[in-house]
């Protein structure tokens, strides 16, 4: 077939089929009819053939739409396994596709240097997204390293120290692009060995470093001076120096995020007692220690300062055999004061006690302190069982409960800006069925109120009701008289109820009478509880502006 007439090139479909048919006679009718001859032949069909599929398929609704709008299909693929599907539609998928480079950014290299290589040369200058897991062929990093400039999100996964040690080193050079890293990594030694130089050195411009690790962390080695989120994990099986905490966030002024999860303990040894790292632009702070101490959780706080933090959480978990005799839940009024002044320096306006026993969690308390500006400051406690043994807690199980639920109490009283709260929200699963343990925690309760002025808001969600209100409980046996402040709204939701349902609503009913009397009268009450008595409402309208009370 003459090179002029061959099919696809600048012809219509009906004049390339008609050149076909008129190549047929040719050389059905051609004297020297050859077995070249209809090879050429079947090889101008087959390339005629698809090239018709192709016009076919230009026809495909599909495959109408701009090019630009094509391309941008696999950007909502959840996996780049998928957009290899995407790339295998068709031809003109392929060709679309293939030219997007951000579509094949993303180098998984475990799967070997000809994949990386294929997919480095897909993706041309563009930002490339790095996950190097520990078991990806060493040559990966050679191809790596040729575009080094290119790395934007580096990702290693179950790597050994060592191993990402060669790999800043062997990339050593600027890394102008790279903005996020995290790595996920464990000593191969069993005596930890720190790194000679710093990691990454050449990251100017990195703004998240998330560090999971299951040792002592070597902070002192990774530099960014321009970080904006730290995200910290690490499982250390001795003591680790806080110093090494400081020196890391002092030298990470911009950051805005800071999330730290640390399983050891902390100690101040070498701290400066005057020492505060300011954090000026964090507005998210977390801390959360596992199996430390407790003076040493909040006391690592102390030291640092995050004076436009809007969201702040320091949370404590522990096993029920570490809590020892008299446990340590909460912060002392030295260290709360402290606290409060670097976190938090608007007054608080409401306050949330959360105590309850979720599954695998023997007890759980969280203190929500929300200021009038929605600055928010979060103290948790977390006290795991160990294998369900309750003979083996140096605390019994049924004390727990009632000895963090006291803490809480004494750590909210203690706040130094809550004479303005208005909002006082306590959800409390503990029941103290027996009188004794009412008599103890009644006595907690008043030093609470006490502390507190008039109240818009109490919520009491899953409470035992005897605990905070005096009508249930024998005046005498109370070493200081049980007083509630003027509250305007009073809300009982789901109320744990250890005596006669009728002698808990006449418990409520006179609450309501005595707060009456005082000329200080609930504006509303409202209660929601199963087997709600049915004339609750009608014994309390007198005493009540308005009366919401519906069975639940």
């Amino acid at each position: 077939m003459d090179e002029h007439t061959y099919p696809g090139r600048g012809l219509s479909l009906s004049q390339l089929v008609f050149a076909l048919n008129e190549e047929l006679k040719r050389v059905a009718y051609s004297p020297i009819f050859t077995l070249e001859a209809v090879s050429q032949l079947d090889q101008d069909a087959s390339i005629a053939s698809a090239a018709i599929r192709e016009w076919k398929n230009s026809f495909a609704r599909i495959n109408r739409i701009p090019t630009d709008i094509l391309s941008l299909i696999p950007t909502y693929l959840s996996s780049q396994k998928d957009r290899f599907h995407a790339a295998s539609v068709c031809r003109h998928w392929r060709r679309v596709l293939l030219e997007r480079g951000e579509l094949w950014s993303q180098l998984f290299l475990i799967k070997g240097e000809d994949y990386v290589s294929t997919l480095l040369e897909r993706a041309k200058g563009c930002a490339l997204e790095i996950i190097a897991d520990r078991d990806a062929p060493v040559g990966t990093i050679a191809l790596i390293s040729t575009c080094a400039q290119q790395i934007r999100d580096l990702e290693f996964v179950q790597n050994h120290l060592q191993d990402i040690e060669t790999f800043s080193e062997f990339n050593s050079g600027r890394l102008p692009l790279l903005r996020s890293l995290k790595i996920e990594a464990f000593n191969f030694h069993s005596v930890p060995i720190p790194p000679s130089l710093a990691f990454f050195r050449g990251s100017i411009n990195l703004e998240r470093f998330v560090f999971y690790y299951h040792g002592l962390p070597f902070l002192s080695h990774f530099v960014f001076p321009n970080l904006t989120t730290f995200e910290l994990s690490s499982r250390p099986e001795e003591e680790w120096s806080g110093l090494y905490l400081l020196d890391f966030l002092g030298a990470s002024p911009t950051l805005r995020t800071v999330k730290m999860d640390v399983s050891a303990q902390i100690v101040l040894e070498g701290v400066p007692q005057e020492m505060v790292v300011v954090l000026p632009n964090v507005e998210t702070f977390s801390l959360n220690l596992v199996n430390g101490i407790v003076r040493y959780s909040y006391g690592i706080a102390t030291h640092i300062s995050c004076p436009r933090s809007r969201d702040t959480s320091l949370t404590h978990e522990t096993y029920d055999e570490d809590m020892g005799a008299n446990p340590e839940v909460f912060p002392t009024p030295a260290v709360w004061n402290t606290i409060v002044r670097q976190y938090m320096a608007s007054p608080i306006e409401k306050v949330t006690l959360n105590l309850q026993r979720p599954e695998c969690v023997d007890d759980e308390c969280l203190l929500t302190f929300r200021s009038s500006d929605e600055t928010i400051v979060r103290l948790g406690f977390k006290v795991y069982t160990t294998d369900g043994d309750e003979d083996g807690s140096n605390i019994p199980r049924a004390t727990i409960g009632r000895e963090i639920l006291c803490q809480a109490l004494t750590a909210i009283r203690r706040h130094p800006l809550l004479s303005h709260v208005k909002r006082l929200h306590i959800n409390c699963r503990a029941a103290m069925w027996h009188i004794f343990r009412v008599v103890r925690m009644s006595n907690e309760v008043p030093e609470l109120f006490d502390s507190l002025g008039p109240l818009d808001e109490l919520i009491l969600d899953g409470c035992d009701s005897r605990v905070f209100f005096p009508t249930f409980v024998d005046i005498d046996s109370l070493e200081k008289p049980h007083v509630l402040p003027q509250i305007k709204d009073l809300t009982i939701l789901h109320p744990l109820v250890g005596i006669p349902v009728m002698e808990w609503m006449n418990g409520i009913v006179e609450l309501a009478k005595a707060h009456y009397a005082r000329g200080m009268p609930f504006e509303c009450v409202t209660v929601r509880m199963w087997r709600l008595p049915i004339e609750m409402a009608e014994e309390l309208r007198p005493w009540v502006g308005v009366v919401d009370c519906r069975e639940d």
